[in-house]
């Protein structure tokens, strides 16, 4: 499978972490998508965007090597996301390109308008993805779009068994930003969510998303 995880900042796809994680030790592919490079986080203070965007750059290119994943950060300005066309256009050539399986994204309702603008366009980017006129060479393949989970959307939720070796990347990706950030949210809190999202799945640790619509098994699944 090829896996692409399509992000305004760096820090936003830590809940995809697992999931990709998990892909990418069975040797499928997997690239991350930052938008932006979150120039204006608050907790820089006063230093000047463009010496922000440099630390920030440096965490996503470290998280790709801890996922084995490959990486890309697109151009736009933090904060200034519309999820218009131009911002699709780009996504879609992207994903023409890359030609991904799965895309993960954030979810249409977030209060950031950058995470709203980020799944609007990635929507879009869908469509334009198979229109040569737009992108060259259209990728026309299916592709499933799976989006942060939340409980006032009524889309049919996806449960991911991320496993022991899912986690424990996880974790890592996790612990580079809290130690950074000095956040005010624990290692163990984030292993115990993990824990009841697993046990909402009867496996260990999962993460969950939501599917545009409803999910075809070839079988039953175990």
């Amino acid at each position: 499978m090829r896996l692409m995880a399509i992000f305004p900042h760096p820090d936003d796809e830590i809940g995809t972490a697992g999931t990709l994680a998990r892909h990418a030790l069975r040797g499928d592919a997997v690239k991350l998508v930052w938008l932006t490079r979150g120039e204006l986080a608050s907790q820089f203070g006063d230093a000047p965007p463009e010496e922000v965007a440099v630390v920030r750059e440096g965490h996503g290119r470290e998280v790709a090597r801890i996922l084995g994943a490959e990486y890309e950060f697109l151009s736009y300005p933090d904060t200034g996301l519309t999820g218009g066309r131009e911002e699709a256009l780009s996504v879609a050539r992207l994903i023409a390109a890359w030609k991904p399986d799965v895309v993960f994204t954030w979810d249409p309702h977030d209060v950031h308008p950058d995470h709203r603008a980020a799944y609007t366009a990635t929507l879009s980017a869908l469509k334009f993805c198979r229109i040569p006129k737009l992108v060259g060479e259209a990728h026309r393949s299916r592709i499933r779009l799976l989006h942060y989970y939340r409980e006032d959307i009524h889309r049919p939720a996806v449960y991911v068994d991320i496993g022991e070796e899912g986690q424990a990347v996880a974790e890592q990706v996790f612990s580079l930003y809290r130690d950074f950030y000095e956040w005010d949210y624990s290692l163990e809190a984030f292993r115990a969510n993990r824990a009841r999202l697993g046990t909402l799945a009867g496996v260990r640790y999962a993460e969950r998303f939501q599917a545009e619509g409803p999910l075809p098994h070839p079988y039953l699944p175990r």
